[in-house]
């Protein structure tokens, strides 16, 4: 880890490897656990040396010209000789003596550009997948450097910030890759679709599970067919069909390890959204 900012856009620019920024603040219980955990859980561990990275304290004067160049939330404290600041709306930045939220995990590219970030403490096991996530995400925004009109890049951080749920950002490059490829030359579109389907959900959610069943006809065999069928079950939970819900995830409640219902991400997802249901019966 370097303090210097300067010191650590500097190497990735060299090295081409993304920047993690950990602010953090002396004394907080969510930085301390971050730091005392989360960083030295095993996956993240694993995912670290992957990243430049840069630990600034947040409260540190010092720290305040790069927290306005990337626009990270803290309450200025005023000199000693001043009056201070009159303390923020309820529901603004918090009145503490540094940034408003922390930690703040602040993630940018090669050459410095900021590609995402997330506030507050985050559990070892989640944040270890959102490192390998931010990963390929600053490897697509280096593919979509490299080529400004590739719509399998565009569609990719589409997906990627739907995951992380980026909504406007993902909503922005599905746009942009359905305008570069209205054709489907490269194949992307099917999965364009099913995440702007999933972004759709909240607005309209029956016309939104209409919309998955009608893709998994179409793509039977597509690589995130399973994805689609979880969302068409957590449709059918925001709609009140708990028993449509569990007969949709019963295929991966009785997978065995080795196949895709049981071994992917989104069988995990569906297994622990099948016990959610399973406790909620009365």
């Amino acid at each position: 880890w370097s303090t210097k900012s300067e010191e650590v856009l500097s190497a990735a620019k060299q090295s081409g490897k993304p920047i993690y920024v950990y602010l953090w603040a002396r004394y907080d219980n969510d930085c301390i656990r971050m730091s005392e955990e989360t960083l030295l859980y095993d996956e993240v561990a694993a995912h670290l040396p992957s990243f430049e990275r840069l630990a600034m304290d947040a409260t540190n004067r010092k720290s305040f010209p790069f927290m306005d160049q990337y626009q990270v939330p803290y309450v200025k404290l005023a000199p000693l000789d001043q009056a201070p600041p009159p303390p923020p709306p309820q529901g603004d930045f918090i009145p503490a003596q540094g940034v408003a939220r922390w930690p703040t995990s602040l993630f940018l590219d090669s050459q410095g550009r900021e590609i995402f970030r997330v506030y507050g403490y985050v559990a070892g096991k989640v944040f270890g997948h959102m490192l390998a996530q931010v990963q390929e995400l600053a490897r697509q925004w280096d593919l979509l450097r490299q080529e400004p009109d590739s719509a399998l890049a565009e569609a990719n951080l589409g997906h990627l910030y739907t995951q992380l749920q980026v909504f406007p950002e993902a909503r922005k490059h599905l746009d942009r890759a359905l305008e570069l490829d209205p054709e489907n030359q490269t194949g992307v579109i099917p999965g364009v679709h099913l995440d702007q389907m999933i972004l759709a959900l909240p607005e309209d959610t029956a016309a939104g599970k209409r919309a998955l069943q009608d893709w998994q006809k179409r793509n039977p065999k597509h690589s995130r067919l399973l994805e689609a069928v979880y969302f068409e079950a957590v449709a059918e939970v925001a709609l009140e069909n708990n028993g449509n819900a569990l007969k949709l995830l019963e295929r991966f409640e009785k997978a065995q390890p080795g196949t895709p219902e049981y071994d992917s991400l989104w069988g995990a997802k569906a297994r622990e959204l099948y016990a959610l249901i399973k406790l909620q019966e009365p």
